[in-house]
């Protein structure tokens, strides 16, 4: 809700020089300001969100892997070594302490994992997402593992929580059952998945224990490591896995890859055989992008099963959700945006006069012992690495401001942005077996259920 103080469009006066008394003085001309509707057609929809408090959150709870599997054990707490190859740093993860997914989960574990995802008292967006609903990582991973329970036990608010993330930017990564978990189906019946791939159906293959090769059938992952297509990648893990049902794929589903041959066994008689084992599908420019493969890359630690699974966390990190705005600043205006701003986020706004200006200030009000900065920019997302025209990160007693001298007509964006974070730690759930990992949160965690704060833009012709 905007609170309007002043509806008056400040004149521009053009005023000539009277010589001898002899010339008319012209009347004064008002500046014609482009509506909000006219304003808001102008914003970029191209620009690529890039503010996240970090880069992803890896998904090993209850029944799912809690690490990658090496000679057939899970070493737990080891993740994927695409991760490194692909150069995501920022990481918090919650790795459940049950190895063998067939022994279930803990309640421990459970109640773990409800805190983190479906929220808390200290968090009640939950660690996926901001206080306004935006994604807070860039990227989502879910291991594999059984896709059923693990759903079960994030219940209705947890999936959401997922879903939510991914229809507001953030990609999503999964092997095996977290293929599953993206879709509605498994088999033709409904579960309790996340449904970001929207009515999607999986089937099973059927094998387990087994050794599998793909045939590239896209070149998608050829700009980031490989292979590119009309590749082979001989010898990738396959448990339990399935394949996407093209009758129910969501239109704009890619297919990078399909199953050939299983090793010591003649696949053409497999039902799997040449069916999809990694696709991609980004349901618009807002949402992220989901990248999933039936099967277990994750493990390899070299050579081109490395390959193919930092490329689907490269493809899926170039298809993170475009920036946004949250409202066109007008003239003398009070914004209020509750319930605020998140740790290391960007709120974004714009603004456009209808003549040059001899100055505009800027200023932000909240409460609290927080961080916030203001940045400014023509024609583009005032992001603080996007070389901002002007900028002020002095915040003091509540407030923020920036002025500045003569500015060009046309359409200039603001970005706001809460530079204070929380501090987190690495939590061991039992540390004397060495099993299970989370992220404690401490320092300003006011912040996670949002800083509210207004901003006013005030420009003179």
């Amino acid at each position: 809700m905007v609170i309007r103080l002043s509806k008056l469009i400040t004149p521009l006066f053009v005023i000539a020089v009277i010589s001898c008394g002899k010339e008319p003085v012209p009347a004064p001309v008002p500046v014609t300001e482009p509506s909000e509707s006219e304003i808001l057609a102008m914003v970029r929809t191209d620009v690529q969100n890039t503010a996240y408090y970090k880069d992803i959150f890896l998904d090993g709870g209850c029944e799912l892997n809690p690490g990658i599997k090496q000679n057939g054990k899970v070493i737990n707490g080891r993740l994927p070594y695409a991760l490194d190859k692909a150069n995501i740093k920022e990481r918090e993860y919650f790795l459940a302490t049950v190895n063998d997914v067939s022994e279930g989960w803990s309640e421990g574990d459970r109640q773990i994992q409800k805190n983190l995802i479906s929220g808390n008292p200290d968090d009640i967006n939950g660690v996926l997402l901001y206080p306004d609903g935006e994604p807070r990582f860039r990227m989502f991973y879910s291991f594999g593992g059984h896709s059923d329970p693990h759903g079960s036990t994030l219940y209705n608010s947890g999936r959401a929580n997922v879903k939510t993330f991914y229809e507001k930017g953030g990609s999503f990564v999964g092997s095996c059952a977290g293929a599953f978990l993206a879709g509605a189906y498994a088999n033709g019946r409904t579960r309790n998945y996340f449904n970001i791939w929207e009515g999607g159906n999986m089937i099973s293959t059927g094998v387990s224990s087994s050794s599998i090769d793909m045939h590239m059938e896209s070149d998608v992952f050829a700009s980031y490591f490989g292979p590119g297509k009309g590749s082979t990648i001989s010898g990738i893990r396959h448990n339990g896995g399935g394949y996407m049902d093209t009758r129910d794929a969501p239109a704009g589903t890619e297919i990078i890859a399909i199953f050939k041959n299983e090793a010591g066994q003649n696949s053409s008689s497999r039902k799997f055989y040449d069916q999809p084992s990694v696709w991609a599908y980004k349901a618009s420019p807002s949402s992220g992008r989901l990248v999933v493969t039936g099967s277990h890359p994750e493990d390899a630690p070299s050579g081109n099963i490395l390959n193919l699974t930092a490329s689907m966390f490269g493809y899926a990190w170039d298809g993170s959700g475009n920036a946004k705005i949250k409202g066109v600043l007008a003239n003398g205006d009070l914004f209020p945006i509750e319930p605020g701003i998140g740790d290391l986020q960007c709120h974004h706004f714009v603004l456009c006069p209808g003549a040059d200006v001899s100055s505009l200030s800027l200023s932000v009000s909240y409460q609290g012992d927080y961080d916030m900065e203001l940045y400014l920019k023509k024609d583009s997302f005032a992001f603080p690495d996007a070389e901002p025209d002007y900028s002020s990160t002095a915040s003091a007693d509540g407030k923020v401001t920036l002025t500045t001298g003569p500015l060009e007509k046309g359409l200039w964006y603001v970005t706001v942005r809460c530079a204070t974070t929380v501090e987190s730690k690495e939590i061991i759930i039992d540390p004397e077996a060495g099993l299970g990992r989370y992220f404690e949160y401490s320092g300003p965690i006011g912040v996670l259920n949002g800083v509210p704060y207004s901003i006013k833009a005030e420009w003179t012709y």
